[in-house]
């Protein structure tokens, strides 16, 4: 089984060996409900926010396949997963993929609600991104 640990050495050389991407989300917000339904292309590899909450998560569409510290699983589209708060996760998706997280939120925008849902990312993870999304930009 994998630990967190192990968990953060593979993003640690995602963002030092491979070329990151700024995966496309789409956001919705209904009545104390967060939901986010992250795009993930094709072998793509990744790594997931820690959550503050315990939450749900939905694949509707795709076959991706998760680590976390419980171990390696595959899932393929549909699928209800439940997450418990804490957890950080990895994955490989092998077919485009679509993955939802359901939240309990207070927030009424993105930024409030990331905040009031995930922890921080770790500092040279956020600068990594942060670079990512300016070069999305220009």
């Amino acid at each position: 089984m994998a630990s967190k640990e192990d968990i953060l050495k593979l993003e640690d050389a995602i963002v030092d060996n491979l070329t990151l991407t700024d995966l496309p989300v789409d956001h919705y917000f209904s009545d104390e409900l967060y939901a986010r339904a992250l795009h993930i292309p094709a072998d793509t590899v990744l790594t997931g926010k820690e959550h503050k909450r315990d939450h749900i998560n939905f694949l509707m569409k795709g076959d991706i396949q998760v680590l976390t510290e419980n171990g390696i699983e595959r899932f393929v589209a549909p699928a209800i997963i439940p997450a418990k708060k804490g957890i950080k996760r990895a994955g490989y998706a092998f077919t485009d993929t679509i993955w939802v997280t359901v939240h309990h939120c207070i927030a009424t925008n993105v930024e409030d609600a990331e905040n009031e849902i995930v922890e921080p990312s770790r500092p040279h993870i956020a600068k990594a991104m942060e670079k990512v999304k300016l070069e999305v930009i220009r």
